[in-house]
């Protein structure tokens, strides 16, 4: 009877109705959107839910009486039997609520009078992880923001488990670039906390800037992404385009391109041409940039530019930089940048590998291979011919007709070689492939050298099963079992391929195995994978070739049966990943359901493996009562690298086998080398920021008068410097015992000291006196009581008054900070205060922009601190700690000195070679199983000791004066821990 059919079972949702006659059912119409149900990572406790909207189509009307899911961790709320008529629509809510960590898929069947009431599925796929990190936002958005200038915005992040979870940020896309996130947060969230993290926007490149900030949410799922939206601009500026391409070009020719930049605003603007800005391959070239009139660019008014590359080697070369020199008149914004980039070669067509490697193979056996044409070009290209030609050896021939094929732009084009030893012959073999492509009237020729080796092996013994049989599968669920191929015998052993037949069933998948050499005791995996789409019995056949005479063809049977059950595991494979052999066993869960009504009795469970990677716990064999479950453990121990696979089977009382996969891969990489280069610091910017309180009289004048000190290291390193001074005042003090100078009455806001142009406020070295005039401009004065000197480092470093000659929100003249910062300099930011900084923000904010506003390179930005200790005895003048500057201290690479030093000379010296000396911390990619292991090398060679490892920053720290020279390459090897 139909109407059993559809009663509810456990979780299965169904509702009886009475049969219609046939002349009353809908014949057709019947749709549900989407196709397939991807529920996709879903934390483990939790339920997570889609909308199925179920629409008619037809012109007859149909009712829909029940559904019914076939995995037990996927259910749909129970429901009134309902009528859809024609053109009509109705949702559906499907719960996915994994039990246990791992994939499943199953299908959900829909029961209506639609086509003579025939059942309708839709396959339904999840993934069981566990929960770490919850993001509530979806998109950030920045708006316009001027080149040069830094944006900030904030993401949520919440930890909704009762246990600490690691905090794991990236920003990826094309434009990553320009965003960053999260800079100096701590790597862990506490149970149940919830954080802001600060993003930053900071435009180098005029026009609209995508990217991604993607937050790990839960072990082996997707990460959280948050899109990041934001639009570079310059006022009324075009300048098109902003990246120059000029594709691939034959050596020694020159192409150019043009460069368009016009004035769409009613102001006019500074113009002075442009100027090659970066260009390290040596290759790019400014050849016309116009002068115009009073170097100004009227409003409408449009210049052209032309840019050559002219490439001296074949392949890509480092892109290159063009500046416009336009901006707003009275400003020092830098100009907007082109980037240039094109690539050496006779044609825009590139052939990957230009080495194909055989590697030895048996003699009387072939091995393939893959050649790969990418069409870079601009528009359709053709290969019209493809040539081999054997030097020396064995044959090799191409694996498909050497016919003319087009290739679209952008497009790939796979070309087979076949590799054939020639008998007797056991020397190396050599030849040459050549392709031909043809653009329009012009042609080029790419070649590929080839090599190979016979080799004679002994008759291959090995151990194969004649059979791999899947058992019992739900329909629409996956399982992945191994056809494993091991030498057995004493020699080597030359295996061609194993890969699925042809003919086989589409319910079974895998990827080929590559021709390799097979060691004494040596393995090859193929992965199957078996996807029952339907009730009913699937066949496939694995095959393979290794060398021996008789039994080269190996042959392996694939059988399956695709079952509509209420007995389950979950998942159906238990994926392990990659797994280091140094590390320990790994464990996983799954589960085994019965949501049958009544008893289901297991009175079996078996771990079939080839090896001895896999192990399995659990309460099984037994009982499971109705509804019931039992947890199982399988753990993975891989001995070798390589793929590792496992089937357990479960049998039940009335016969039926069930299985589930166990798959692994073993890895031996147990070390890790990070490479740096030590740039030298040939331009620097250094904002002091000192605290303007009643209490820092004796300090400010201890600073002005050790100035020489603080340049030491400049002067021997011949640095070009700016050194500008702001006040941790933000608000003007209002008055009492003591007024500040300056013109802004201790409220510099940012604004470099003294606001009132009474001193030189940018300090150079070709400053007359500097000495006379640090020493004026550090004497701010002693009237204000709030200090927030991180507020006012920002705001000294950011709009308005980052790049303006003038604060347009004051009445004071030529106040803003324009012509402090340049781009291409390093940032060194220096605090005293004798008092706790009172700010706004977070620490956290603070780093995220100033990183940002350096691109995100650490070694560009320091950020030091003269500050009230910890231990406030050994500084009774001090009033607190200073503790939020140490703090930002400590994360950028900078100096902590109490300002209670006794000797301010040795303090400044150590300011000086923080701000001026070469860089001292290397930071790791890793983290070290073991830091005593640690190896470092400058130049090729082993450097034991002036060094050490900081664990709070993960990086290797040289001492103050061991740090390597510019230019100098720094190795740092060290052996990697375990998950």
């Amino acid at each position: 009877m139909r109407g059993l059919r559809w009663r509810v079972l456990a979780l299965v949702v169904a509702v009886t109705a009475c049969e219609r006659p046939t002349s009353q059912q809908a014949r057709t119409g019947f749709a549900a959107r989407p196709e397939l149900l991807e529920f996709g990572p879903a934390a483990v406790g939790r339920t997570k839910s889609m909308k199925l909207r179920l629409a008619n189509q037809g012109r007859a009307s149909y009712r829909v009486e029940g559904a019914r899911s076939s995995l037990p961790n996927v259910s749909v709320p129970a429901f009134e039997p309902f009528t859809l008529t024609a053109g009509a629509e109705h949702e559906l809510e499907v719960r996915f609520s994994p039990d246990v960590e791992g994939a499943v898929q199953g299908q959900l069947e829909l029961f209506t009078d639609a086509s003579g009431g025939a059942a309708t599925q839709v396959p339904v796929s999840g993934r069981g992880v566990k929960a770490l990190v919850e993001v509530p936002e979806a998109a950030l958005d920045f708006g316009n923001v001027n080149l040069g200038l830094v944006e900030m915005r904030e993401v949520t992040v919440r930890n909704p488990s009762d246990v600490e979870s690691p905090l794991v940020l990236s920003v990826e896309g094309s434009d990553k670039d320009e965003f960053s996130a999260g800079a100096g947060l701590p790597s862990t969230l506490a149970p149940h906390e919830t954080r802001k993290v600060p993003v930053a926007f900071s435009p180098v490149r005029l026009g609209n800037a995508e990217a991604e900030l993607h937050v790990a949410v839960c072990d082996g799922c997707e990460p959280a992404t948050v899109r990041l939206t934001g639009m570079g601009v310059a006022g009324a500026l075009e300048v098109t385009p902003l990246r120059v391409d000029f594709g691939r070009v034959a050596v020694g020719a020159t192409a150019e391109e043009r460069i368009t930049v016009r004035n769409l605003g009613s102001e006019p603007l500074s113009y002075k041409g442009a100027s090659l800005l970066e260009d390290p391959s040596g290759v790019f070239k400014v050849v016309s940039a116009p002068a115009l009139p009073n170097d100004v660019l009227a409003p409408g008014a449009v210049v052209e530019l032309r840019v050559a590359f002219t490439p001296t080697v074949a392949g890509r070369v480092r892109d290159g930089r063009v500046e416009v020199s336009v901006r707003k008149p009275r400003t020092t914004s830098p100009g907007p940048k082109v980037t240039l980039t094109g690539e050496g070669g006779a044609s825009c067509v590139e052939v990957t590998p230009s080495h194909l490697d055989f590697g030895p193979v048996a003699f009387g056996m072939t091995a393939t291979r893959e050649v790969t044409v990418n069409n870079h070009c601009r528009e359709e290209t053709t290969v019209t011919g493809l040539h081999l030609t054997t030097q020396a050896g064995g044959y090799f021939t191409l694996a498909q007709p050497p016919s003319s094929q087009p290739v679209a732009p952008g497009g790939t084009l796979k070309v087979g070689i076949t590799f054939s030893p020639r008998a007797g012959v056991g020397s190396a073999s050599s030849g040459q492939l050549a392709v031909t492509s043809t653009q329009r009237t012009s042609s080029a020729t790419d070649g590929v050298t080839l090599s190979g080796e016979g080799r004679t092996f002994a008759p291959c013994e090995y151990a194969l099963p004649s059979v791999l049989d899947f058992g019992q599968v739900p329909v629409g669920s996956e399982v992945a079992l191994g056809v494993t191929l091991r030498n057995t015998g004493t020699q080597a052993c030359f295996l061609a391929g194993l890969q699925l037949a042809s003919g086989s069933d589409p319910a079974f998948r895998a990827a080929t195995v590559a021709n390799s050499v097979l060691e004494p005791g040596k393995k090859a995996t193929l992965l199957v994978r078996f996807r029952p789409p339907a009730e009913g019995e699937y066949q496939g056949l694995a095959e393979g070739w290794v060398s021996h005479p008789t039994r080269g063809h190996p042959l392996v049977n694939l059988v399956g049966r695709g079952v509509q059950g209420c007995f389950s595991v979950q998942p159906t494979t238990v994926d392990f990943g990659i797994s280091r052999l140094a590390c320990g066993p790994r464990t996983r869960d799954f589960i085994a359901y019965n949501d049958c009504p009544g008893e289901v009795r297991v009175t079996a469970m078996k771990l079939e493996q080839p090896g001895q990677e896999f192990a399995v716990s659990g309460a099984l064999p037994a009982a499971i009562p109705a509804g019931g479950r039992v947890t199982l453990t399988a753990k993975y121990a891989p001995v070798e690298e390589g793929e590792d696979a496992a089937t357990v089977r479960f049998t039940l009382k009335d016969g039926a086998v069930y299985s589930a996969g166990l798959v692994g891969r073993g890895l031996a990489k147990t070390d890790q080398t990070d490479r740096f280069v030590q740039q030298s610091e040939s331009r620097v910017d250094v904002l002091f920021v000192v605290d303007n309180s009643g209490s820092m009289m004796e300090e400010q004048q201890s600073l002005g008068e050790n100035f020489a000190a603080f340049l030491s290291q400049a002067t021997a390193a011949q640095v070009d410097y700016r050194i500008g001074v702001t006040t941790t005042g933000l608000d003007p003090s209002p008055g009492g015992w003591s007024e500040c100078p300056g013109g802004a009455l201790g409220g510099e806001n940012g604004r470099l000291f003294p606001v009132d142009g009474s001193s030189p406020r940018i300090i150079t070295p070709e400053t007359p006196n500097a000495a006379g005039v640090f020493a004026t401009n550090t004497h701010v004065g002693v009237c204000h009581w709030n200090e927030q000197g991180l507020d006012a480092a920002y705001r000294a470093l950011s709009d308005p008054l980052l790049y303006d000659l003038d604060d347009p929100r004051t009445p004071q003249a030529n106040d803003g900070n324009g012509g402090f910062l340049r781009e291409d300099a390093k940032l060194a930011i220096i605090v005293l205060s004798d008092e706790e900084d009172f700010s706004t923000q977070p620490v956290s904010f603070y780093e995220t922009y100033l990183l940002a506003l350096k691109g995100n390179d650490p070694t560009k930005v320091s950020f030091n601190a003269v500050v009230g200790p910890d231990d406030l005895s050994t500084c009774t003048t001090s009033s607190s700690s200073g503790t939020r500057y140490m703090e930002l201290a400590r994360k950028l690479n900078g100096v902590v000195d109490s300002i209670c030093t006794p000797n301010w000379a040795a303090s400044l010296e150590k300011l000086s070679e923080s701000a001026f000396g070469p860089n001292r911390a290397f930071p790791l990619s890793e983290l070290p199983e073991d830091p005593g292991a640690i190896a470092v090398r400058v130049d090729g060679l082993p450097v034991t000791d002036g060094w050490s490892y900081d664990a709070r920053a993960n990086a290797v720290v040289f001492d103050r004066l061991r740090a390597p020279a510019p230019g100098s390459v720094v190795e740092v090897t060290y052996p990697l821990g375990c998950p």
